[in-house]
């Protein structure tokens, strides 16, 4: 069943946030986007994943079945090929990030020799090949291996025997069986996610996906390349370098609700600071930017895999309100903050000074 945490979810962070492929990609339509929130109809998944491997924050998960964990047995065994009859869900559920990490680490064959008969191939398919094409761009131009989708065919050597088939049986299996019931149940009668008010409180927590952090830890371990390439910014999905355009107006909104911590600024609000290395990609800062002064760049340099940098995007004059004594952005001389501002005008008005 799938599960969802809202904490982490960008539609959660904002309503103006236009992150929908978790929706677009399910090929059961048991996702749906609502503004500030998401329905999950429990009784239409199918548990392909394909949601798991779209989702930029990691806010979707399996019950019973960890990418992650799948990841690390994977980078540590001898096996090379991935597939969904053998050891894994739908191979969409393979984010482009997880692609990388392997293809540093080792030859990786994606199986699709399942797809021509799969009956959510015409909403996963094309995504996975998406994924390879994308993951294979990065890897020729930072020396890793080439990720491979062919047509294996492979299938599980063998079935649970029937001891193990009786284990599952267990007092400890059934108290989970009822308890996966119970929240399955729940999801049912209530289709729609409300956030907690824990879960709130989690959404100010900047923090970046596992497999962004898993990417992290090969790339300091992989052989640095002797030179650093320009990647196209419209062929990556997953990462960005950006711009900020003068007419920001130091608003605060985008790196206040960035998830990662990608966006941040000072203690006096001096300016804005990007780390293109923990961008996940997720579009929110765009989507909460009033007077879309955030954008995309044109290149993304691939030093930032290796020797990550915080640049400054924009920067802006800032004084010390002579009323309140908070810090501010000054665009034309003001002595007071927009509040204190606010505060006088209105002030006047009641008094009849204007």
């Amino acid at each position: 069943m799938i599960k969802l945490n809202p904490s982490r979810c960008v539609r959660y962070f904002s309503k103006f946030s236009q992150c929908s492929g978790c929706e677009e990609i399910c090929p059961t339509e048991a996702i749906e986007c609502e503004s500030g929130s998401l329905k999950l109809f429990v009784d239409k998944c199918i548990g392909c994943g394909g949601c798991v491997g779209v989702c930029p924050t990691e806010a979707l998960e399996l019950g019973g079945f960890d990418v992650l964990e799948f990841a690390f047995e994977f980078l540590k065994s001898d096996e090379n090929a991935i597939s969904c009859k053998k050891n894994f869900v739908c191979l969409a559920g393979l984010n482009v990030e997880y692609l990388i990490s392997f293809g540093l680490v080792k030859d990786v064959v994606l199986d699709i020799g399942h797809c021509d008969e799969c009956d959510i191939a015409s909403s996963c398919f094309e995504k996975i090949e998406q994924n390879v094409a994308e993951a294979n761009y990065v890897l020729e131009n930072i020396g890793g291996k080439k990720v491979e989708a062919r047509k294996l065919g492979l299938v599980k050597e063998s079935e649970p025997n029937r001891r193990e088939f009786f284990n599952l049986f267990t007092l400890k299996g059934a108290i989970e069986a009822k308890e996966g019931f119970k929240e399955e149940m729940e999801a049912l009668q209530n289709p729609q996610i409300a956030l907690s008010s824990a879960q709130a409180q989690a959404i100010r927590q900047k923090d970046i996906p596992n497999r962004r952090k898993l990417l992290f830890t090969i790339l300091k371990k992989v052989e640095k390349p002797q030179e650093y390439r320009y990647l196209e910014n419209e062929h990556l999905s997953f990462i960005s370098d950006k711009e900020i355009e003068k007419s920001c107006d130091n608003c605060s909104i985008c790196y206040r609700v960035c998830p990662t911590g990608a966006l941040g600024s000072d203690r006096k609000f001096s300016k804005i600071e990007f780390d293109a290395l923990l961008c996940i990609r997720c579009h929110l800062c765009h989507d909460v930017c009033e007077k879309e002064s955030i954008k995309l760049s044109q290149y993304f340099d691939t030093q930032e895999f290796f020797e990550p940098k915080i640049k400054e995007l924009i920067t802006f004059d800032v004084k010390r309100c002579e009323d309140c004594g908070m810090w501010f952005s000054s665009f034309k001389g003001e002595r007071l903050c927009l509040r204190c501002r606010a505060e006088e005008d209105a002030a006047k008005d009641l008094w009849g000074l204007k």
